[in-house]
């Protein structure tokens, strides 16, 4: 069965490249896959210092990573449910849909992973990133260069 993978971060511009992506899906009999990377990570440096000082007691340390563990898991929860959420807006009937959400990767990484053996890969012109005013991301252009199969880049208004 073929492939169709999106990438998707909320952007309005992935929102539309999920709906062309489903479109697309639907008309190819492939199924489509989903994709949500995001990135949460402390620079280590930061973490370190962090711990260093707060002079903290072995139990308050093991709490602390505790507590650590409840928000990373907590956060994944949340990013399932986003994505599931964003699926669920669009009209999915006869396409056989696989979502993958990966924490602490970088969103290019895991597109570019997950376009191997692909037979498409669907990313909106502009996410959440900061450079306004480029008419291509720098996901979208990562993919545009890297990625191993086709890649449809959907515009505003597309």
């Amino acid at each position: 069965m073929a492939t169709i993978v999106v990438g998707i971060d909320g952007s309005e511009e992935s929102k539309r490249a999920l709906r062309w992506a489903v479109n697309e899906a639907a008309l190819r009999r492939a199924e489509l896959k989903v994709v949500y990377a995001y990135d949460v990570r402390l620079p280590w440096s930061t973490a370190v210092g962090e711990f260093m000082s707060m002079n903290m007691s072995t139990e308050e340390m093991r709490r602390h990573e505790e507590s650590l563990r409840r928000q990373d898991d907590q956060m994944r929860e949340h990013a399932q449910a986003f994505v599931e959420d964003l699926v669920s807006q669009v009209d999915v009937d006869g396409v056989e849909v696989r979502t993958v959400v990966l924490q602490d990767r970088q969103p290019a990484d895991v597109l570019l992973e997950q376009s191997e053996g692909a037979d498409m890969l669907v990313v909106g012109s502009r996410g959440l990133g900061g450079f306004v005013g480029l008419v291509v991301g720098s996901v979208s252009q990562q993919c545009l260069h890297h990625a191993k199969c086709p890649v449809v880049v959907v515009r505003s208004g597309a």
